[in-house]
């Protein structure tokens, strides 16, 4: 899933803190921090200046927006990413398979049998590329 947040262009962070409008009671005020605030994908930095702007709840806020910019990020579940990197090389895995038993037998297959495994490594070949590929 994809998300934006905010956080300090490097020019003017050299850490490139995350930036947070929080509600501290009496208004809202600028944070730096090393947790971002999620905004949905769809959010712009035109769109995000235009409510605070015209939202009479963000009154006073002193944000240069000059020194921010809205970065997307991947937002991850943990141990996702593994079994995702193991899908894909599983075709590349049942290639390589299919290729050490089409060498390997050389001999003991006959042309039929040569030609079925021939056609499953056609298969996977395919399906290797389009794992590569993404």
């Amino acid at each position: 899933m994809r998300v934006k947040t905010l956080r300090y262009k490097k020019e003017h962070n050299p850490f490139q803190e995350f930036v947070i409008l929080e509600d501290i009671g009496s208004g809202v005020e600028v944070f730096t921090s090393s947790t971002p605030k999620l905004y949905p994908e769809s959010a712009t930095l035109e769109g995000l200046i235009e409510y605070v702007e015209g939202n009479d709840y963000y009154e006073g806020l002193d944000l240069d927006w000059d020194k921010v910019e809205l970065v997307e990020f991947d937002l991850i579940e943990t141990g996702v990413v593994g079994a995702d990197i193991r899908n894909k090389l599983t075709p590349s895995l049942n290639l390589v398979a299919l290729l050490e038993l089409f060498f390997r037998e050389k001999v003991a297959y006959a042309d039929d049998k040569r030609a079925k495994l021939a056609e499953f490594i056609k298969k996977e070949m395919e399906q290797s590329k389009k794992s590569i590929t993404f």
